[in-house]
């Protein structure tokens, strides 16, 4: 042990159920992941494990379950693109991430179309459309690599409505102050 660090008498050294308590209490932004299979066909699930890395050559990492109904078509079609969406969008969520509504994703909205034909929210906060650079599987889940090749900005360029972010097991909005 380095002789400045003191031991720690409050490890949990099985720290499972720890572990899932600390996330769960980890506020996280909600996104609505959309992409085309080869079919040409539209999927799309929400997910909370979406997150911006490097400035140089701008990517995002997103992980997604093997058992989504979308993870065959981001792994085949290479695309996918990251919807950012607001708190007043929430009836979103329930439709992009529940099995039983996955024939409504697309029915209501405005969706367009982006680059390699990917469907993108014209009303959210921003979109990140990403080629898929890297993939790498961990136990029930494949961590994607996406590489931004575009952005969409919402709203005139900047849209500063709240954003949807998942906390606690459930969807919640941000409340408080704002620090300078």
């Amino acid at each position: 042990m380095p002789a400045h660090a003191l031991p720690c008498k409050d490890v949990d050294p099985d720290f499972s159920d720890s572990m899932r308590q600390a996330l769960r209490a980890t506020p996280v932004n909600v996104s609505i992941l959309t992409t085309k299979d080869r079919a040409g066909v539209n999927h799309g699930l929400a997910v909370t494990t979406a997150v911006p890395f490097s400035s140089h050559r701008p990517a995002m990492i997103v992980a997604v379950k093997h058992s989504a109904s979308a993870y065959p078509a981001i792994r085949d079609s290479s695309y996918f693109c990251l919807n950012q969406i607001a708190a007043d969008e929430i009836d979103l969520l329930d439709r992009f991430s529940r099995s039983d509504l996955r024939a409504q994703r697309f029915a209501s909205g405005r969706w367009s179309v982006g680059p390699h034909g990917l469907p993108y929210l014209d009303s959210a906060t921003a979109c990140f459309f990403c080629d898929v650079q890297g993939a790498h599987a961990h136990e029930d889940q494949t961590v994607f690599i996406g590489r931004i090749v575009g952005v969409r900005l919402g709203r005139e360029g900047y849209d500063d409505r709240e954003p949807l972010i998942w906390i606690n097991g459930r969807a919640a909005r941000l409340a408080g102050r704002e620090y300078a």
